[in-house]
């Protein structure tokens, strides 16, 4: 299983994966086809920061602030290292955004997209208690980037842990094309392994991604109902649709 001595060897999706993993909190449309309008991805984005503190950072080379990512429609060709296959990878464009009020006019013509921000929560107003891997509250400022993600067509938004126990029931590997009928999401306990299911959390065209920082996992016992009901109310009345929570690493 990937427990707190073995967290950041695994991966959803990628048993081969060596290296240290992020946790991310998701929101997941319990609509699958539900897609939101482009100015209540703006409004969402200003209620983080001036209901619940998020202060978005741009200043520091690792936190690039406001930014839509899309595909180009470009690719580049590149040989796989070890196995000389070649391949064609299609190039991602990132365009930064100098404000919040830029986010609508700047994705109102897409279908396939993430407007991402990195930032910080105020100590009073973080949406987890975080732990370290040996289980110790994290004490300090909780760097967070928060995303939300639009696909033209459903998308998996299960997480089946690849490290843990086998993958008995067949869970997609996020991100990758679902079934209509997969409204249970399937999810691997972070700490312990154990399955957990989500009622309509298992496939979606929309969800909202929130990255904490590496080594680090959210307090919790069984659940993952994990973020404050407030808040969550809150964000729901925004985008005018309900919300179930999953999590992935990253």
């Amino acid at each position: 299983m990937c427990s707190q001595k073995n967290l950041g060897l695994c991966a959803c999706g990628d048993p081969n994966t060596e290296i240290v993993e992020q946790y991310i909190h998701n929101l997941i449309a319990t609509d699958p086809e539900f897609v939101p309008q482009s100015v209540q991805i703006e409004k969402f984005f200003e209620l983080l920061t001036s209901e619940h503190q998020y202060r978005i950072i741009s200043d520091k080379p690792f936190q690039r602030g406001l930014r839509v990512t899309k595909p180009s429609g470009k690719f580049r060709s590149v040989n796989d290292p070890m196995t000389r296959e070649h391949l064609s990878i299609e190039i991602i464009d990132h365009i930064k955004l100098d404000k919040i009020t830029n986010v609508s006019l700047s994705i109102s013509d897409l279908s396939n997209y993430a407007v991402s921000a990195s930032g910080e929560w105020a100590s009073e107003s973080q949406p987890l208690v975080l732990l370290t891997t040996d289980e110790v509250a994290f004490d300090g400022v909780q760097l967070c980037d928060v995303g939300c993600h639009v696909r033209p067509e459903p998308v998996s938004t299960s997480c089946w842990d690849m490290c843990g126990s086998p993958n008995v029931r067949n869970v997609p590997e996020f991100g990758t094309a679902c079934e209509m009928n997969s409204a249970i999401g399937i999810f691997s306990h972070p700490w312990t392994g154990a399955l957990l299911e989500v009622p309509n959390a298992g496939c979606c065209r929309f969800w909202i991604e929130f990255e904490f920082g590496k080594f680090l996992l959210p307090k919790m016992t069984e659940g993952l109902d994990l973020f404050p009901p407030l808040m969550v109310s809150k964000i729901e009345d925004c985008f005018r649709t309900r919300f179930g929570q999953g999590w992935r690493f990253n």
